[in-house]
């Protein structure tokens, strides 16, 4: 795995960047002590990070000419897809404050998994670029 200057942008601009929710409630996690725990990981924070990794192909997306005309669309097709399963995560994680019946802890492994995949697609989008040598 070797990272060039692009992919060492996107790991520090794009992946850092969407980690940061993830890397907050890390540190305060940490930080906090007493009768109220904070929980080390959330839903909410994995979901902020899959857009941010989607987010991030459709703005590529936009700013190269990549000649594989089918792959772009078939990569901004998967990311809109993936954007609205985060939307629709984010409103069932809203409805899990109010009703008991929503089970949280699925949620939250749905929400590891969905962004763990989105990072593998993403990567594998400015893989692609950087070997395609196509240039702003």
């Amino acid at each position: 795995m070797s990272f060039s200057d692009s992919k060492l942008r996107w790991l520090v601009f794009t992946v850092l960047f969407g980690m940061v929710p993830i890397l907050m409630r890390l540190l305060v996690s940490l930080l906090v002590a007493g009768d109220r725990e904070i929980a080390i990981v959330a839903a909410s924070d994995l979901i902020s990070f899959g857009i941010v990794m989607q987010v991030s192909i459709f703005n590529e997306i936009r700013y190269y000419d990549l000649s594989d005309i089918e792959w772009k669309h078939r990569m901004m097709g998967m990311s809109a897809l993936f954007m609205l399963m985060y939307a629709a995560l984010y409103v069932v994680l809203l409805f899990s404050e109010v009703l008991s019946s929503i089970n949280a802890k699925a949620l939250l492994y749905i929400s590891i998994g969905a962004a763990f995949v989105s990072f593998l697609l993403c990567y594998v989008f400015y893989d692609k670029m950087v070997k395609t040598n196509v240039s702003r």
